[in-house]
Formats: structure tokens, sequence, C-alpha cells
């Protein structure tokens, strides 16, 4: 290489590191046209080569893992409607945000959900079923203000499976989920099924979205005419069903027993499970069903909700269905009557009730996935409904999880006489009498404190949620051959609740959600570390709803209903007549007409 010599001046940072002290302020340096990186030492040289050969190795070692994993991180499988990749991960396949029904959007909206392939809109290609995709639209809090989320385009299903090639078929689960009709999903932290969840029961599971408010149920006649069903509302209903048809066709090539599906919902999930027993369209579609704190008020027709639902038309400004159909998504959620008659929100019903006031009807009975109310089908015994086993549960202190008071876990017993008096007055002066009796100061408390809380949020959830519920399972064992099942949670958890997105308030009792929060592995998510006790807890619930899933019965120890109830708490027990007393009260005074709807 030729030479050149350069002058170097003062400042530079080149001259810096050649200077030594005392030099003059111009130094001559004879430099090679070489990068200055190149000019490295034998000791960097060395440095360098081990660093390349580690990664040699890491990156052999790395490979000769990815051929051991199970093909392994990312997975193909079949469906009827195309290919889908999914995933590894935690011991078990996930595949999410399948699309199940045409997008139910623009001339879509409101109306039955469309199938993909009828329609000639599946996919090509190959589909990435490794993420959830969004929620279906709504509004929290339950507000014409609330935050707008979520979008129309959200008929996905999701898939957890610990095996694609199982030797033998596995028991499947399917989650609906809950949230009034009105919000959540079906892949909700801590609410929904896991890989986790998956691999250690050996049991597949599927969680879908459905059109949940306005968008899923709006029963207006304007939306009736022209309708090929002759209907309106219950479209998220019509979702559910469309989901159970795609886990029929398609559960197979992901290792599940299409002959096993339990279908199983909490809340409004619950009552979602409910219905889908009572639908002639879903016959055939599952074989067991476990309803979870669902609704007992079941009977309100289509011309009535179409009625009711006159204010969110007038709301709207709009007059006809082209007008609804033009609506943004916010538009119609600002439109839904929230707080005024029909009351979406249904605020008043973790209360006692005021007399002669009541919420509107979400679910209806619509002609069409319902022909008739449900107790008058089990009563006519008259073929419509699916006869599968059916378990029934309720939690204790339901109402705990969002009581109408934000102080209500500082109250006295004179707080809780005051405000049970105020409520029941009106009833008679005897109601009040017998309830400030039967439920007295003086009944067993698990904690120290807040315990007129835990007494009251029992008073209303009695009334609401466990008595009706009493009475469903009752009338569901006199006219199905299959075996029904009631469970009651009575177990107290070691520490509150932090208050979330799923809980509202920091409940302390058996709150609603805690039997759902603890067979999906949510409990740490909302209480932080657990004690022993709430392990046993969860596994206690586990236990029993996978063996009623895998073998369509409960275990020997569990009598069939109305026989017995479990009990579950600290410990599991069976008791005749739980809290016997209590239900006469309410059913003997007409108080069932206040139950849950919805």
């Amino acid at each position: 290489m030729s030479d050149d010599i350069f002058e170097v001046p003062e400042g530079t940072e080149y001259r810096y590191l050649v200077q030594d002290e005392g030099q003059e302020e111009i130094q001559y340096v004879r430099r090679h046209y070489f990068s200055p990186f190149l000019v490295i030492s034998r000791r960097c040289m060395f440095l360098i080569t081990c660093g390349v050969l580690a990664l040699l190795a890491l990156a052999g070692y790395l490979a000769y893992v990815a051929g051991t994993l199970p093909s392994r991180r990312f997975v193909e499988v079949e469906t009827d409607c195309g290919r889908l990749r999914g995933q590894w991960n935690d011991g078990a396949y996930s595949f999410k945000g399948i699309p199940y029904a045409v997008p139910p959007v623009g001339q879509h909206r409101w109306r039955p959900p469309e199938d993909l392939r009828e329609a000639r809109k599946c996919w090509n290609g190959m589909y990435d079923a490794t993420r959830f995709l969004s929620k279906c639209a709504q509004v929290q809090p339950l507000r014409k203000y609330g935050k707008v989320m979520g979008q129309e385009d959200c008929l996905h299903l999701n898939v957890w499976t610990p095996s694609l090639h199982p030797a033998k078929p596995l028991p499947v689960m399917v989650w609906i989920h809950g949230g009034y009709l009105h919000m959540l999903s079906g892949h909700e932290k801590g609410y929904s099924p896991t890989e986790e969840l998956a691999a250690r029961t050996q049991t597949v599971f599927v969680s879908m979205n459905y059109r949940l408010n306005a968008f899923g149920f709006m029963a207006l006649e304007v939306l009736r005419e022209g309708s090929a069903t002759n209907s309106s509302g219950n479209y998220g209903f019509m979702d559910q069903i469309q989901a159970l048809r795609w886990v029929q066709s398609n559960i197979h090539n992901f290792g599940g027993d299409a002959e096993r599906v339990t279908i199983f919902g909490q809340s409004s999930g619950g009552t979602s499970v409910w219905t889908l027993m009572m639908s002639p369209l879903a016959k055939g579609l599952f074989h067991r069903a476990i309803d979870m704190s669902g609704s007992y008020i079941y009977n309100a027709t289509l011309e009535t909700a179409e009625r009711d639902n006159l204010e969110f038309l007038k709301n709207t400004g709009c007059k006809d269905a082209v007008c609804l159909r033009a609506l943004n998504i916010t538009q119609v959620l600002q439109a839904v009557p929230w707080l005024e008659y029909p009351s979406w929100a249904a605020d008043d019903l973790t209360d006692l009730p005021m007399k002669g006031r009541f919420v509107g009807p979400v679910a209806v009975v619509d002609g069409y996935v319902l022909r008739e109310p449900p107790f008058q089908s089990w009563e006519k015994k008259n073929g419509i409904y699916n006869d599968v086993p059916f378990v029934v549960g309720t939690t204790e202190q339901e109402t705990d999880f969002s009581p109408p008071y934000e102080n209500i876990s500082t109250w006295t017993w004179g707080d809780y006489r005051w405000f049970v008096t105020e409520k029941l007055t009106l009833f008679g002066e005897a109601v009040t009498s017998r309830a400030l009796k039967l439920y007295g100061s003086s009944a067993p408390c698990p904690t120290s404190d807040r315990c007129p809380e835990r007494l009251y949020t029992t008073m209303t959830s009695d009334m609401r949620v466990t008595c009706p519920n009493n009475d469903l399972a009752k009338r569901a064992a006199g006219a199905l051959q299959s075996p029904v099942y009631r469970y009651l949670v009575t177990y107290t958890p070691s520490r509150q609740a932090n208050a979330s997105s799923l809980l509202p308030f920091p409940s302390r009792f058996s709150f609603h959600l805690l039997d759902s929060l603890a067979f999906f592995g949510g409990l740490e998510k909302v209480m932080g570390t657990l004690s022993p006790a709430d392990i046993y807890f969860q596994e206690v619930v586990t236990k029993y709803f996978l063996h009623f899933a895998k073998e369509g019965k409960m275990p020997e120890e569990w009598p069939e209903y109305p026989s017995h109830t479990a009990v579950l708490g600290q410990n599991v027990s069976f008791t005749m007549s739980y809290s016997g007393q209590r239900c006469d009260l309410w059913e003997e005074n007409g108080f069932y007409s206040y139950a849950w709807m919805n």
C-alpha cells in the first residue's frame, strides 16, 4: 500500500489519541488506508474468534431444540374453510381469532350470522390464528358516554388443545362469557381458557365472541321487516349457535370429541346456556350444560320488547332499518336506553327491589331462537328443547361483586336494619319483620369485619338469584330425563379481591364470578397470592366440572337434584334443603318476579 503524510490539526480527536504531553502543537504521523476498526490487537482477535464460535454453538443448540419440539412453535390444521396456523405454548396448542361467520357489518348488521362456506367467503392460503382479534363492539361502563371499544367485525372463536392427535378424542368444553349480554369477550384474562388449563386437564377448550348489546339483542319491528326469520333480536344467541355448528364440523381436527361437547357459561353466559338448552336450533350441537349464576326471568314476548325498545329508535332519530344500518358504532351505543326504561344497564339488580320497579328485557322469546318461554316448554314436555345433563350453580353472595352502596363495607348492624326496612316496607310489615328475623345479626360470619355487608348481600342474592335458581333446577329435573345437579358456592376467599375490569368492587365473600375465576385459575389475578384453602377451592371446582364434562354426570358422592344440593365451601358437603325457610319467604311473597333477567 502507498503511504502518505497527513497533518493532524490541533484539537481533533485523532490528535488527542496520538499526542503525548509536552509535544509540539503539530505532529505528523504515518497512516495506511485501513479502517481504524481493523487495527486491533491479537487479544481482541482471540476474543472475537471465541465469540463467533460461541454464537455458532448456540445456533446449533437452538436448531436442535427446535427440531425436538412438536413442530414446534407453529403448527398447521385443516378446517372446512381453509388452513390455520396456530402455535404451541405452555404444553398445549392454541388457535386464536378464527372466523366462524361472515362479518356482521353493513347490510349484515342485525341479521342472522351467515356461514362462511355458504357465502363463499372462506380465506385463501394460510390463516394466521396466533393472536386474539377484536372484541365485539361495546361500551364500559354501561352509560351513554362510557368508553366505546371493540368492532362489529368480531365473530371469531378460539381453540386450545393439548394434542392434535390423541389416542382417544378428548372431551370438549365450550365457554360462553358473561357481561350482561352487553360487554366482555371470549378471551378475558383470568376469565377464559388458557394453554395451561388445556394441558393440565387434557381437555379441548373453545371460547367465542358473539354480538352484544344493541348489535346483538336489539328487537325492533323495523328490523323484523324483510327478515327471513320474521323475528328481531337474539342475534347474539344465533352467533353462539353458529359457533357450535363450527365446533361440530371442525373440532375433530383439533383432537376433540364432537360427541362430548359441554357448553358452560357464567352470568349472562349462564343465561345463554339455558337459551341453547331450550332452542330447537341448537339440537344435537352439545351434550352437557353448566349454567353458572344465570337468569331466572325469561318470558318477554317479541312484541313487548319491540315496544319497549322504541326508546332506542327515538334516540337514534331513525325511522327505518336503512337509517339504522348507516349509523356508526358510537351512535348506536349512545342511543341505547342504559338508565331510562327499559334500563339495559340493570343497575338495580344487585339490591333489594323497589316495589313495582322492573328492568326491560334484552333476551326475548322471539319465536325463532326460542319458540316459547322455557318454563312453558318444560311444563309441556314438548321435546323441542335439548334433554342433556344439566348443572345449575350460584354463589351465596352473588351481589357482593357490585353492591349498590359504596359504603356497605363500613355498615353497622343499625345501618343494615335501616336499609332492609327502607327497601321492604312497601311489601308489608310482616315481610320486613320476617326477613330481619331470618337474616338476623346472629347469623354466622366467617370474618371479623364486614358482616352486615355479608348478610345484606346474602339476602339480595337469595331473593334475586339463589332461591329462584333452586326453582329453575327443580323444574328442569321434572322435565328432563337427563340428570340435573345443583351447587351453591359458600367459600369465603382468604382475602378481599382487588377491584378490576371484571370486579368493580373489592369483594370479600362468595361473590358473583368466584366459581368461574376458580376454574380458569383467575383468582390469583384478582386476589394476588393465594392461600392453600384458595388453591384447594380451585381444585374442587375444576375436579367436578371436568368429571361432568368427561362422563356426563357427577361422581357418585354428588346426588341429583332436587334430593340434594352440593355446598362448595371450606369443604364439600351435600344438603337436602339449603336456606329452605329463607327461600319460602321470597317465593310465598312473589319476589321471584324480581329475580335476575338477561
